[in-house]
């Protein structure tokens, strides 16, 4: 767990903002959230196909662009 320690005379919405950005880093919340509920194996294995095969068409995306942009020189 992200602590921080409020340094005197410091405003409280800066120590706020400066432990949700250490949070955030950490992924504290999207830790949670994946563990907020039961995901069976099936599932999992679901998600992190579908999210592979967004990842690989992405990549083909940002690599057909580049060509088409060095084809235009």
């Amino acid at each position: 767990m992200p602590s921080i320690r409020v340094k005197d005379n410091e405003n409280f919405e800066i120590s706020l903002r400066r432990f949700k950005r250490l949070t955030e880093k950490a992924g504290v919340l999207a830790d949670l959230r994946r563990h907020e509920y039961y995901e069976k194996p099936t599932w999992k294995r679901k998600r992190k196909k579908a999210s592979a095969i967004k990842r690989h068409q992405k990549k083909q995306l940002r690599e057909q662009m580049a060509k088409d942009k060095d084809k235009q020189r």
